[in-house]
């Protein structure tokens, strides 16, 4: 996994997010958006070959991330997709979960949950490639 995009719209908590991966692993590269249109731009965008996303599940109102969601698994079904949230409410989980992101991040972040999705989004990788 080289490449990460991290869809969050406090700019503090995607660094730190980044910092974290970086910690975890050598990435090529993260890049880090805002917004949803910035997401979905470079979502459709195939020259930056993204091999896992981390998104905010509030980026820009409650729970439109899961709007993006959709979008990135009838765009990119294969895709890895990490949910992260301060969301821990049981209907708001069941919700989530029924969209199938590869794992469900509740912040606070550590460097033990993200390890935990960069090696679910392994297996995940490496189950496609072997079906």
């Amino acid at each position: 996994m080289n490449r990460f995009l991290i869809i969050e719209d406090n700019k503090l908590m995607a660094e730190v997010l980044a910092q974290i991966i970086r910690k975890c692993i050598s990435p090529k590269e993260i890049i880090k958006v805002s917004n949803i249109a910035s997401a979905q731009k470079l979502i459709i965008d195939s020259s930056y070959k993204i091999d896992a996303i981390f998104l905010d599940l509030n980026i820009e109102k409650p729970l439109d991330g899961l709007e993006l969601l959709s979008y990135i698994k009838r765009t990119l079904p294969d895709m890895p997709v990490s949910i992260i949230t301060s969301e821990n409410e049981t209907e708001v989980v069941k919700k989530v979960l029924s969209h199938q992101p590869t794992d469900y991040l509740i912040k606070p972040l550590s460097v033990q949950k993200v390890q935990r999705s960069l090696a679910k989004f392994n297996r995940s990788i490496n189950t496609e490639v072997i079906d």
